[in-house]
Formats: structure tokens, C-alpha cells, sequence
């Protein structure tokens, strides 16, 4: 198996190089049996992925206060809002995503129950009446018809001895994937929580901005009334009125356009609550003023952590697995059978005279074109894909963290850098109106210094929603499993 030198290696993947050859003398055979003897005992746990050591001492840039306490799992309630702490609810209840992924989970469960059943004789049970006509001829000569009724019946069982762990190894396979499955639950439900605080705070912002236009516009028409009425004294002339017009209009453009946002992202909020459109009513709010950044622990211990990880860590189990049923599919198969049966004229004296057979039956795969060695190597491939997918998402677990950390120290920078300029240009603006005013200042530079003014208003509030989200990012990067809901779809 090909493996990057520089990432995370699977060590004790316990069949993928099981011997490619029938065995051939008595130890390899008792070796066999000890083999899937042990292999039944062993606890296959998935949730502690292999860590590569080199990642043990890594740290996160920047670095988070040694004092900083870790992240709660349900990290939302720390926004302080009833609002979202409802939608959240709703949505890990009624999320029809979710409801899919908790489907493909009971699907998972009936796959496992199923593989398991081969650990298990089959035992079937036959009845019926027929006719039967025999042909004959008698003393005298004369061709004779003896018809009658029979009643039979019959009792059948069989069992595979599992060798080579054949059987063993398929449910373990379907086991390993019911871990993974629930692992992509709690993985859902992760991102679902993301997803909806993220799409929450998107709207919170376009709600602000609406209310900000709406500021805005009342206090451009005013200002429209006064160049209006400084045209009528002779003190402007007719472009300062024009030109505060056109911003009047440009003020009601963007107000249309914001209000718009606002109602997507509100069935954007609606989907992930499962309801129709235009079911939510949502009252306004703030911004959420953010906790201290939460401890981010070591690299291993955030590994062991996501149930992304862990996913994919089970998926490379469950794959290892499918790899030794399909080398042990290359062995003899032993299977016994037993059969009971019974035909009468008289359904009362059914099972008084049974035949029984009792059988040892072993079917040796000779030839086959190559289709079992072929399924081998296609196993082992996808192994090798398994591999490649785990390192992939326990590198992308890391980067996460590491991105959101930086983005939202970053984003903490200019969120004031963009306060000190709105506060800079609210103070300019209101001097220039005194100027404006007294004849002093030339109107180009109010109409300069309201558009800049109004664009830093609205910068600031994304910045501020920006700021959230990377939080948020965070959050969802360093969770583990969130607290159960309530969901109708999730086997309990």
C-alpha cells in the first residue's frame, strides 16, 4: 500500500495482507480458526483514530491564552439569544437532511442485523399435499391406476463453519460501517449547527443594514429639504439639488436591494428549520457580542474529537475488513446440513417413518477467471483510497482550526479599524453640514462625505457579521458531538 511519508499511517490494520494462498498443512488451518476465534472476541472501536506522532506537539497559530476555557458543546447558547436557541432546536429536530442521514443510519443498523444473521444456522420448513398416480399392471394382466393423496413435509437446516472468518470479517465490515454512519450524523449535526448560526447572524446583519438604510434615508431627504431650500434663497445652485436627489434615490435602491437579502436568507433560515417559506417570524436583534476565544487543545486530542475523522478512521476499518472477506472468498467454504422428511398417505402418521440426512459439504473454488483475485485488488484498492481520505480529513481538521483562528484575529483588527473610521467620518460630516451651512463648505464635499459615511455603516456591520461567523467557524472546527434533540427520524 502506497503511503505519504508526511501524513498520518494506519499501523494495525489487522487482514489487508493476509496471505494470498490456500493453506495447506494442519498448523496453517488451526492458525485459521484461532484466527477467527480471536478475531470474533476483539472490540472493534473506531472512535480512537491512529494519530501520527509528528502531530502530538503541533501547535495552532495564533496561540490561545493558556487560561482560555474549551468550547462548550452546544457553543450557541454563549450568544445569549432565545431566538437562535429556538431555531436551533428546530432545526436538529425537523432538518430533512438530518432526516436522510438518521434514515441511511437505521439502514446501516438493518445491513449490520442482517450480516450478523450468518452467524446463525438457517432453518426452513417445507409442507404439501400432492397427488400421485402410479402406473401398473395386475395379476390378471390388466393395466391398473392407483391414485392417492400424499402429505409431505420437511425439516432442513445448515450452517457455514467459519474458517477463514469470512462471515466474520462481512459483519464486521457492516458494523464498522454502522460507526461511520453514526459518526456522519454527528457530523451533520455539527455542520447543520454551523450552517444555521452562520446563516442566523447573515440575517441579524441584512436586518441591521435595513434598519440602517431606512436611518439613512429619512436623514437624506432632510438633508435634500435643506439644499432645497438654500436653492430657493439663492445660496446653492440646481446640481446640489439633482445630485442630493440622485443620492436620495441611490439610498432607496440599496434599501430594496437589502430587503431583498433579508428575505432570502430568511427562507435560507426556513429550510434549515424544515418549514415552508414565509413561516418564520423573527424579531430584530443584535449582533452577538463574543465570548473569550476557546481553548483549542492539541492536535490529538481535537482528532479524536470530530466525528469527521472518526468517520473516515472506520471507513478505513470497515475497508480493511471487506478486504480480508474477499481473501478468505479465495478458501474452501465447509457448511453442514441436516434435513427431515417425511411423505404419507395420512397427515397423522406424517413424521413417524423420516428420513434423516446429516452432510459435511466443502466447495473448493478451482476456476473462476480471475473474478476473486480481481475483487481482492479492487478491495485493496479502495482500502488505499480509505487511507488517502482519512489523512486528507485529518489534515483538513487541522487547517480548519488553524484558518479560523487567524481569520478571526484578523477580522477583530478591522472590525475596529473600521469603527475608528465611522467615528472619524460621523465627525466630519456633522463639521461640514456647520460649514455647509454658513456658506463655508462647498456641497460636493457634504455629498462626498455622506456616501463614504453611509459605506462605512454598512461595512462595519459585516465586518461585525464577518467576525461572528470565523467564531463560528471555529466552533464548528473544535466540536465533538453536540447535545441530543429530540428528532422523530433518529433511531433511539
Amino acid at each position: 500500500m502506497k503511503q505519504h511519508p508526511n501524513l498520518p499511517q494506519p499501523k494495525n490494520l489487522l487482514f489487508a495482507t493476509q496471505e494470498n494462498r490456500w493453506p495447506t498443512t494442519f498448523t496453517a488451518v488451526v492458525s485459521a480458526i484461532l484466527l477467527a476465534f480471536l478475531a470474533g472476541c476483539a472490540s472493534i472501536d473506531a472512535s480512537k483514530p491512529e494519530i501520527d506522532s509528528r502531530f502530538e506537539n503541533a501547535n495552532f497559530k495564533p496561540l490561545v491564552g493558556s487560561d482560555a476555557q474549551p468550547a462548550p458543546a452546544d457553543w450557541w447558547v454563549g450568544f445569549s439569544s432565545n431566538q437562535l436557541n429556538t431555531l436551533m432546536q428546530k432545526a436538529q429536530a425537523d432538518n430533512l437532511n438530518l432526516a436522510a442521514t438518521a434514515a441511511r443510519l437505521r439502514a446501516a443498523q438493518a445491513s449490520l442485523d442482517a450480516a450478523q444473521a450468518s452467524f446463525f444456522p438457517t432453518l426452513n420448513f417445507n409442507a404439501g399435499r400432492q397427488e400421485n398416480t402410479v402406473k401398473g399392471v395386475s395379476i390378471q394382466g390388466q393395466a391398473t391406476n392407483n391414485r392417492g393423496l400424499f402429505t409431505s413435509g420437511s425439516f432442513s437446516a445448515s450452517y457455514e463453519i467459519d474458517l477463514w472468518s469470512r462471515v466474520r470479517n462481512t459483519a464486521q465490515t457492516a458494523e464498522l460501517q454502522l460507526q461511520a454512519t453514526r459518526f456522519e450524523l454527528d457530523a451533520a449535526k455539527i455542520s447543520l449547527a454551523g450552517e444555521l448560526a452562520t446563516t442566523w447572524t447573515q440575517w441579524v446583519a441584512a436586518d441591521q443594514t435595513v434598519a440602517l438604510l431606512e436611518k439613512e434615508l429619512e436623514s437624506f431627504q432632510t438633508n435634500l429639504k435643506l439644499v432645497e431650500l438654500r436653492f430657493r434663497q439663492g445660496s446653492a445652485v440646481a446640481s446640489d439639488v439633482l445630485q442630493q436627489r440622485q443620492l436620495v434615490e441611490s439610498a432607496q435602491g440599496n434599501l430594496a436591494l437589502a430587503n431583498s437579502n433579508r428575505e432570502v436568507l430568511l427562507n435560507s433560515l426556513s429550510i434549515l428549520v424544515g418549514q415552508a417559506p414565509n413561516s418564520l417570524d423573527l424579531t430584530r436583534e443584535q449582533l452577538p457580542t463574543l465570548p473569550p476565544i476557546p481553548a483549542t487543545g492539541i492536535p490529538a486530542e481535537l482528532l479524536n474529537r470530530r466525528p469527521d475523522v472518526q468517520q473516515a478512521w472506520a471507513l478505513v476499518l470497515s475497508t480493511d475488513r471487506s478486504v480480508a472477506a474477499a481473501i478468505a472468498n479465495r478458501f474452501p467454504q465447509l457448511s453442514l446440513r441436516a434435513s427431515f422428511s417425511d411423505q404419507t398417505r395420512s397427515s397423522d402418521l406424517l413424521f413417524d417413518n423420516w428420513v434423516r440426512n446429516l452432510s459435511v459439504n466443502i466447495v473448493a473454488p478451482l476456476f473462476d477467471g480471475g473474478a476473486r483475485s480481481a475483487e481482492v485488488n479492487r478491495q485493496r484498492a479502495l482500502l488505499d483510497q480509505a487511507v488517502a481520505q482519512y489523512q486528507a480529513a485529518a489534515l483538513s481538521a487541522l487547517v480548519d482550526v488553524d484558518n479560523a483562528l487567524v481569520q478571526e484575529t484578523r477580522q477583530r483588527e478591522a472590525v475596529r479599524s473600521f469603527q475608528q473610521q465611522l467615528e472619524l467620518a460621523e465627525l466630519s460630516l456633522k463639521r461640514l453640514f456647520a460649514g455647509y451651512r454658513n456658506g463655508s463648505v462647498d456641497y460636493l464635499a457634504i455629498l462626498d462625505a455622506q456616501q463614504s459615511t453611509s459605506q462605512l455603516r454598512r461595512n462595519l456591520v459585516n465586518a461585525q457579521q464577518q467576525w461572528v461567523g470565523f467564531r463560528i467557524a471555529l466552533y464548528r472546527a473544535l466540536s465533538g458531538n453536540i447535545p441530543q434533540q429530540s428528532t422523530a427520524a433518529e433511531p433511539s
